[in-house]
């Protein structure tokens, strides 16, 4: 199977999982979950003003056909556009919120950060990124150790991608 054959194989299952209706359809709102699936990570401001302008193509309604998808989400895989950030992007951002350099973030203090701003996190939203993010100490409730989860962020992600392109060319 040719590598262009297997990209199409991974995004047409991707798809597959949103497009409930049967219709080779998805909502607007599940494209970058999507993308995210299939490892690439677009910032929301560029879901909203790159991604749904070039594949939804004036139409008016809330959804994205299969075959704009694809050919968005090829060129996206194939150029790397929007890859993860490697760990020492993301220990750097989190050092942007700890000044005092303790390596940990208070957990309210974080959870302010992501609730905020024009797309903050929702109460599930929240509580997912909590359940992952938090201290694997069952007494240590109130602190994000971020360099533990940068590594554990990134392996998962890391290892995700390698698994679904190797299930693809079976």
């Amino acid at each position: 199977m040719s590598q262009l054959e297997s990209l199409r194989k991974i995004i047409r299952e991707a798809f597959g999982f949103f497009d409930k209706l049967g219709n080779a359809t998805v909502t607007q709102e599940e494209v970058a979950t999507i993308m995210r699936y299939l490892g690439q990570f677009p910032s929301e401001q560029d879901v909203v003003e790159v991604i749904l302008r070039e594949i939804q193509d004036d139409d008016p309604s809330n959804v994205v056909s299969y075959d704009a998808f694809e050919k968005m989400m090829l060129r996206c895989l194939m150029e790397r556009e929007y890859d993860p950030d490697d760990s020492e992007t993301l220990l750097a951002a989190f050092k942007v919120l700890d000044p005092d350099n303790r390596g940990y973030i208070d957990v309210d203090k974080m959870k302010e950060y992501l609730g905020s701003g024009a797309v903050g996190f929702r109460e599930k939203e929240w509580a997912e990124f909590y359940d992952y993010a938090k201290d694997r100490d069952p007494n240590n409730t109130n602190r994000i150790y971020y360099e533990d989860y940068v590594a554990k962020l990134t392996g998962f992600v890391d290892k995700h991608i390698e698994t679904l392109y190797a299930d693809a060319k079976k």
